[in-house]
């Protein structure tokens, strides 16, 4: 996804630094060589407005815009590291989409902590059915962009929208993160049903339990209604949980199918969110005291407590 949204903003002209948090070099090398990177978007040109760059400090120092585009996970640490090499104006964006596992902190909040207080206010996130490839291919793609800074939300418009991407704008981050966060759950729950050969008839009701599920918490939360069925919430949810090539949804799939958790991880080959994601809205859930079966029963199976089958078949039976 990193290097779809450079190459999103490379093509509207703009010159973007690309930096890989994993240390991960190979990527880099491939992308200066060959203008492709390989590894995680094959056969894919990227433009030449792309430099992909090995040293943060060099990366972030003049941009105008910084996009994080890394598992929920490293953006802590990662903010304490990029913070001090930023310019005084620049704005954060938070393409991560995911709460931290240890404070249940949304991720623009986690980014926030780490920025001086002239930044804070400027923070922006994207959200939506963005998967990487189709949008990089130029295939139609519409998120929400939130931000408590209309400046914000107009200068992430400016470097990303096109013919082929609209960024429909919100004020409501909490709606957005909470959504974009909890959709990679209910996704590894579609995969379960595909893995077992359910029918339409059952991911769409699922689908509708999930976004009930959601929607209270957001509700909870402090965001609005009204972003669960907006591109960050419905669309996402769909887009994710019903793609074929979605981590989250084929890791599902493969826990289905017998494999173990790490087995069913290595297959996918990339961080599955989802299985952290469960955990975090485990735990706000039973903070906000909000009754969500769906989401319980997702994460005894990503925790290996339960046998994937029995307990989708055991939930399906109690479906209220």
């Amino acid at each position: 996804m990193g290097t779809s949204i450079a190459e999103v903003i490379a093509e509207n002209g703009y010159k973007v630094n690309l930096w890989n948090h994993e240390g991960d070099l190979e990527p880099l090398e491939q992308i200066a060589k060959t203008r492709e990177n390989a590894k995680y978007l094959p056969g894919i040109k990227l433009s030449e407005n792309i430099k992909p760059e090995r040293d943060i400090s060099a990366a972030v120092a003049k941009a105008d815009l910084v996009f994080f585009v890394v598992p929920s996970g490293f953006v802590g640490g990662l903010i304490k590291i990029a913070a001090p090499l930023l310019s005084k104006s620049a704005i954060c964006v938070d393409a991560s989409k995911g709460i931290d596992e240890k404070s249940l902190g949304l991720i623009p909040d986690i980014i926030k902590s780490g920025l001086p207080a002239n930044l804070r206010n400027k923070v922006a996130t994207i959200s939506g059915p963005a998967i990487a490839r189709d949008m990089v291919m130029g295939e139609f793609t519409a998120m929400n962009v939130a931000s408590k800074s209309p400046q914000s939300i107009l200068a992430v418009k400016k470097v990303m929208e096109s013919g082929h991407l609209r960024l429909i704008a919100t004020s409501d981050m909490i709606g957005v993160e909470i959504t974009g966060s909890f959709k990679n759950v209910y996704a590894i729950a579609m995969g379960l049903c595909d893995g077992l050969k359910m029918p339409m008839n059952t991911k769409a009701a699922l689908l509708v339990v999930a976004l009930k599920e959601i929607g209270a918490l957001v509700k909870k939360m402090g965001g609005k209604t009204e972003t669960v069925y907006d591109l960050a919430g419905l669309g996402d949810l769909v887009g994710t949980g019903l793609c074929a090539i979605s981590r989250n949804r084929r890791f599902g799939e493969f826990l289905s199918q017998g494999l173990a958790l790490d087995e069913a991880a290595a297959k996918v080959g990339q961080v599955v969110e989802g299985v952290k994601a469960s955990k975090a809205l485990y735990s706000l859930n039973k903070k906000y005291k909000i009754k969500s079966p769906f989401a319980e029963m997702v994460y005894k199976v990503t925790c290996g407590s339960v046998v994937p089958k029995e307990a989708l078949n055991k939930f399906l039976k109690n479906l209220k």
